[in-house]
């Protein structure tokens, strides 16, 4: 999608900035704890939020580009927020289309990129956090006797940042957030860019 999200967050680790024998000392330790995070989210089922780590933890080289699995992104459209978000996409497109029909030519409109608030699964929660929704068409206005309607071809994109944001406050949520950040600071785990797009879904607007 061509107006995507690239401002990357003021308060992320930097990378390598804490390579002391003391800083390497609690990277050690704070390995230990993100080994029992993933075991955590394998003893629940988690398989997004096990995986998403496990990549952070892989330490790869800079520029790396996470891509949500199919499955992953089903599971993801399938929460209320995601739902929720779609649907205002789809208003702004419907909206595009009301003010300016052209009629009978096809056009590729797109929304804003939306923010969603981690949702009701829990996976998908621990995986992504917060995140931002897009929707990108192919829409085509028809002038009929019962007025306008629209035909719309779409799909939906996920972006995501995915590291841990500043250091949070004492408590186990804290504590783990914390160390996953010194884990990138002493330059044994890399924050990264997540992707995911659906497949075509169409939409027929019966009245625009």
């Amino acid at each position: 999608m061509g107006s995507e999200t690239t401002d990357l967050p003021a308060d992320r680790a930097v990378y390598g900035s804490k390579t002391s024998a003391y800083d390497k000392t609690v990277a050690a330790a704070a390995s230990v704890d993100a080994a029992a995070a993933q075991a955590y989210f394998d003893v629940n089922g988690w398989d997004f939020s096990e995986d998403i780590l496990g990549t952070y933890l892989g330490n790869n080289d800079a520029g790396f580009i996470y891509e949500i699995s199919s499955g992953h992104y089903e599971r993801v459209m399938a929460t209320s927020g995601a739902r929720e978000v779609i649907a205002r996409c789809l208003e702004e497109i419907k909206n595009q289309a009301r003010e300016n029909p052209q009629i009978g030519v096809t056009r590729e409109l797109t929304s804003a990129w939306l923010g969603v608030r981690p949702g009701d699964d829990e996976d998908i929660a621990n995986a992504l956090g917060h995140y931002d929704i897009a929707v990108s068409s192919d829409t085509t206005v028809h002038d009929t006797d019962g007025g306008l309607h629209a035909e719309i071809l779409y799909k939906s994109y996920i972006y995501e940042f995915y590291n841990f944001d500043k250091d949070a406050e004492n408590g186990p949520g804290g504590i783990v957030n914390n160390e996953m950040r010194h884990l990138e600071k002493a330059g044994w785990a890399r924050s990264f860019r997540v992707h995911g797009e659906a497949t075509l879904q169409f939409e027929k607007v019966e009245k625009l």
